[in-house]
């Protein structure tokens, strides 16, 4: 399935455009946008891959061009093309690497020309980070799930099943202690009892494994009072993948790293899970994920691209709400938008949240709006 995203300030072109993409076999349309500004917040945003954008070269607010530039900022994965009802634009549009152009009013004929150049080259253009087509893929952003080789889902008999294999892969094929097991996943219940729940739990999770093809990874130990081991072909680990963007970053300090560990974050670690065990690993990952979205928004605020900054800023003061200097820079990028009531407001809002006991000279109007810039 070929995913793809259009943006034409003109909304009859546009209904025009998703019309003669829903004619298209294998072709989803993901997003319709009338304003760039949306489309970006969309491409910055969303999880969901996106194989191909198209684009209208000649918008008031910002040109095709423009916006194709950023999109390659944050999503150098996908193609572009541009809709256009001038033929001379053809030429820039090569010259960034547009993998097609189409003359308005857009046919049939034109769009699935273009599908199939998508196709030829293999979706999106950069597949290294996606989940290969072989081997298990484990979701840990958001709610746990697997798929299976085969790409079937695993069905999980029970709660304490699919949960004890979540733990299991956080240890990362280390071995782990019978009593350890016990403790985190029925701490406090009695031994006897809770020895043979997990027994019957891990039984019924080799059946659950088995039924999608994958056979028994539980290794198990029954030296030194026991333990179980988890050792089985991963393809794809949303949350390793996470890490490594993390990493890359550090090491190049490509905003377009932090980009993608953005989008790989999702909803965070095991969300709404309530597995107690995994709030380390949850505080870990968001510390990574703040510094990712600052990196962001320092980033797009040098550049002076403040509405694009906004949606981080946003997200980065909602994962940390008690922080008086992030409220301090929400304040400030209102102000370098010129959106100096909606900073006021903002700033009231915060002082009435905000324990008065609590050190809150950052927030000083007055010092932040002499100088917003200063605040990043």
């Amino acid at each position: 399935m070929i995913r793809v995203i259009a943006v034409d300030d003109e909304q009859p072109a546009l209904r025009g455009v998703a019309k003669v993409l829903e004619q298209v076999e294998d072709v989803q349309v993901a997003g319709l946008f009338d304003k760039p500004v949306a489309c970006l917040e969309y491409a910055l945003t969303v999880q969901e891959p996106i194989d191909l954008v198209l684009i209208d070269m000649d918008m008031p607010t910002m040109h095709g061009l423009e916006l194709a530039g950023r999109l390659r900022e944050c999503r150098p994965d996908m193609h572009i093309a541009f809709l256009t009802a001038y033929e001379e634009f053809a030429k820039d549009a090569f010259d960034v690497e547009a993998l097609d152009y189409l003359l308005k009013p857009v046919m049939k004929d034109d769009i699935v020309r273009t599908i199939e150049r998508v196709r030829k080259r293999g979706g999106r253009e950069t597949a290294a980070d996606a989940p290969p087509e072989r081997g298990i893929a484990v979701h840990r952003m958001g709610p746990f799930s697997v798929m299976s080789e085969t790409g079937v889902p695993i069905r999980f008999r029970n709660s304490k099943g699919k949960e004890l294999l979540a733990y299991l892969h956080q240890h990362r094929g280390k071995p782990v202690s019978k009593s350890h097991i016990m403790e985190e996943l029925w701490h406090g219940r009695d031994v006897e009892r809770t020895l043979v729940n997990l027994h019957t739990t891990v039984y019924q999770l080799r059946k659950d494994l088995e039924a999608c093809g994958i056979p028994d990874p539980i290794q198990q130990s029954k030296t030194a009072g026991g333990s179980y081991c988890l050792n089985w072909p991963v393809g794809f680990d949303d949350v390793v993948a996470f890490e490594t963007e993390v990493e890359r970053f550090r090491q190049s300090l490509s905003v377009v790293h932090a980009l993608r560990a953005v989008q790989l974050y999702g909803g965070g670690y095991l969300t709404g899970s309530g597995y107690g065990w995994a709030a380390p690993m949850q505080a870990q990952l968001e510390l990574s994920y703040a510094m990712m979205l600052e990196a962001i928004v320092n980033t797009y605020v040098r550049q002076q691209r403040y509405d694009i900054a906004m949606n981080p800023m946003r997200k980065w003061a909602e994962l940390l709400p008690f922080s008086v200097r992030l409220h301090a820079k929400m304040i400030a990028l209102l102000l370098l938008m010129n959106r100096e009531e909606d900073a006021k407001d903002y700033h009231g809002l915060v002082r009435e949240m905000l324990d008065p006991e609590d050190d809150l000279s950052e927030l000083d109007w007055d010092r932040v709006s002499a100088d917003p810039k200063a605040s990043f």
